[in-house]
């Protein structure tokens, strides 16, 4: 009877199941387990040692706010281990002040937390049933001028003839009005074109069309686009020696019409 025999095995080499495991590999995969154990332990240590509690906090970058704002908004106790700090939760305390723009946190061993901070500006007042200041991207500002801030802030205009939201404003509210936003990108051009004449400006109101109407310090009202910015004003330059000579007492000069200016006098009405 022919039967069946069991498969051969090469000479020289053994079944699967006696097959010998080279040392070599052995000792790698117990490398590899150790190296993981004691990164483990690192990382553990990190988070448990003493000397890494927090000291200080070095920061950059301020102007109106002062280490004492920080270190409160940012939630930090002292003594808290650095290697333990969600640093992006810290970052978005701090991006929840309302001048704080954009915050970053990084680790300085042994005891210490490095923090810059991007502090907005005011660039203009905003009339929404009460005065608020407004940076150039449209967040909502204290209504009294900061212990940091210069003096000439409160020469800055007003922008007025902005829907609001009533009681749902609060400071650093991003007010995301399109219209708002427009105005205030025409005035960051208008003061880098044209500074002095800026200087004069005390009233913003929108107008239809994408234009705007300036209330000057001398009663004068200026209407124009927000377009061409810089070659606006220049030609705005250009006429007013003019205008005041001819216009004893002009009410309003209008450049919204293309190749012309209107000039309205009080006079006339």
């Amino acid at each position: 009877m022919n039967r069946k025999r069991p498969m051969a095995v090469a000479p020289g080499e053994k079944s699967a199941a006696g097959k010998k495991i080279p040392w070599a590999l052995v000792a790698v995969l117990v490398l590899a387990t150790v190296s993981v154990l004691a990164a483990y332990h690192v990382v553990d240590y990190l988070g448990r040692a003493s000397p890494f509690g927090l000291k200080a906090l070095e920061v950059e970058g301020l102007r109106i706010l002062d280490g004492d704002d920080v270190l409160t908004a940012s939630g930090l106790a002292v003594g808290a281990n650095i290697f333990t700090i969600d640093l992006k939760e810290v970052e978005q305390r701090l991006e929840q002040v309302c001048w704080v723009e954009r915050a970053l946190v990084v680790r300085r061993p042994p005891d210490r937390l490095g923090i810059q901070i991007d502090e907005r500006r005011r660039a203009a007042w905003v009339e929404l049933g009460a005065i608020y200041g407004i940076s150039r991207d449209g967040v909502l500002l204290p209504k009294d001028r900061a212990a940091g801030e210069p003096e000439q802030v409160l020469n800055l205009p007003v922008i007025s003839g902005i829907d609001s939201s009533g009681d749902s404003l609060w400071l650093g509210m991003d007010m995301r009005d399109r219209v708002l936003t427009d105005l205030l990108r025409w005035w960051e051009e208008a003061a880098v074109a044209d500074m002095e004449f800026c200087l004069n400006v005390v009233g913003i109101v929108p107008l239809k069309g994408h234009g705007a109407k300036l209330q000057m310090a001398d009663g004068l009202e200026v209407r124009l686009p927000l377009d061409r910015v810089e070659r606006r004003l220049q030609t705005l330059r250009r006429l007013l020696p003019h205008v005041y000579r001819e216009y004893p007492a002009p009410a309003y000069i209008d450049l919204r019409f293309a190749g012309q200016a209107v000039v309205g006098s009080k006079e006339t009405g």
